[in-house]
C-alpha cells in the first residue's frame, strides 16, 4: 500500500466511524428524552389524562395539572370556545406559554391557531385558560403548554 491508498482508507474509515457515532448519539438522546409531548395529568385523582392538552417539557409535566375542559359552540357564529383550568402544584411561581390549535374531524390542523399566550401561575394557583376558534370549521382542538424561558 502506498501513502495515498493508506490515506484514502483512513479517511473512509474515519468518515464511516463518525457517521456511526453521530447516529448512535442521536439514538441515545432520543431514547433518554422519552416521548414528547406528554398528555397533561388531571387535577382530579380519579380523572383520566387529558389527551387534548399536552405538556412539552418533562420538568413542567411534573408540576402542571389540568382540569376538565369545557367546550361549547358559540351561538350564531358556530365557533368553538375552549376553557381549560391549569394548576401549578409546585412551590414556585411558574411562567408558561399556552397555544391552541384547532383541528378538523380527522384531527388535522386547519390553520386556526392562537398566539402563544403567557400565563403566570403562583404556587397552588389555578387559572382557566379560555380560547376561541376564528372560524366555524373547527371540530376539535389541541392545547400545548410549554415553559416560558
Amino acid at each position: 500500500m502506498n501513502y495515498t491508498t493508506t490515506s484514502f482508507a483512513l479517511e473512509l474509515f474515519m468518515s464511516t466511524t463518525s457517521k456511526l457515532l453521530s447516529l448512535s448519539i442521536l439514538a441515545l438522546l432520543t431514547a433518554c428524552g422519552g416521548v414528547r409531548p406528554y398528555a397533561a395529568l388531571a387535577i382530579e385523582d380519579d380523572a383520566e389524562q387529558v389527551s387534548n392538552v399536552v405538556v412539552t417539557d418533562p420538568d413542567l409535566y411534573e408540576v402542571i395539572r389540568v382540569g376538565r375542559a369545557g367546550v361549547e359552540r358559540v351561538a350564531g357564529s358556530d365557533q368553538i370556545k375552549v376553557m381549560v383550568p391549569i394548576r401549578n402544584i409546585s412551590g414556585d411561581t411558574l411562567q408558561v406559554r399556552v397555544q391552541t390549535s384547532f383541528l378538523n374531524l380527522q384531527k388535522q390542523p386547519i390553520g386556526d391557531e392562537t398566539n402563544q399566550q403567557v400565563q403566570i401561575l403562583s404556587p397552588g394557583m389555578t387559572v382557566t385558560h379560555t380560547v376561541m376558534s376564528r372560524t366555524s370549521a373547527a371540530r376539535d382542538w389541541t392545547m400545548r403548554i410549554t415553559p416560558n424561558n
